[in-house]
């Protein structure tokens, strides 16, 4: 399969390929991103697979894939996007807190894991405002933006979720 065609480039999705924000986030520059991905994506499964169920940790995901969609199509800058890694945010910060929500009162481990998490990220998106988004660490341009966008999404989905009223509201006769 060619990734490559997958790949966000700004124009081509102008030119009405709106699929390319999504699709984009499965395909990679090189190996090493890929491979960074897949490690990243092994350590979240890892982390939360006691304690989230894996929709859950899906509809995180898919709110940083949103996150980052959004935020690559608004920027007029993002002229190519490709990986897994602001989605990955999505994922982290979404099932982190889901993680210390659900566990609050139930495992002071799993509380202090994701507040771990958390403050992980925090400082990690924090500190890259400051970076170069040049090729020279990974071998490939890193588009800072999407980590935060993803982060943002993932965050949302997840709020959004957790206060979304349950159906039949409890109490209520079917008739």
């Amino acid at each position: 399969m060619d990734f490559v065609a997958l790949i966000y480039h700004r124009q081509v999705f102008l030119d009405g390929q709106w699929w390319l924000p999504f699709s984009a986030q499965f395909a990679h520059f090189n190996t090493v991103h890929a491979l960074a991905n897949l490690a990243g994506a092994i350590l979240l499964w890892s982390l939360f697979r006691p304690w989230i169920r894996w929709q859950e940790q899906a509809l995180a995901m898919a709110g940083g894939m949103l996150g980052v969609a959004l935020v690559v199509v608004w920027d007029a800058h993002c002229d190519y996007y490709a990986g897994a890694s602001g989605a990955l945010h999505g994922w982290a910060t979404g099932g982190a807190v889901l993680m210390a929500i659900r566990h609050f009162r139930k495992s002071r481990m799993a509380v202090w894991i994701a507040f771990a998490l958390l403050a992980g990220l925090a400082i990690k998106l924090l500190l890259a405002l400051g970076l170069d988004t040049s090729p020279a660490v990974w071998g490939f341009p890193v588009y800072y933006p999407a980590h935060l966008a993803g982060a943002v999404g993932g965050l949302f989905i997840v709020l959004t979720h957790l206060l979304k009223p349950s159906w039949p509201p409890k109490g209520s006769q079917e008739g």
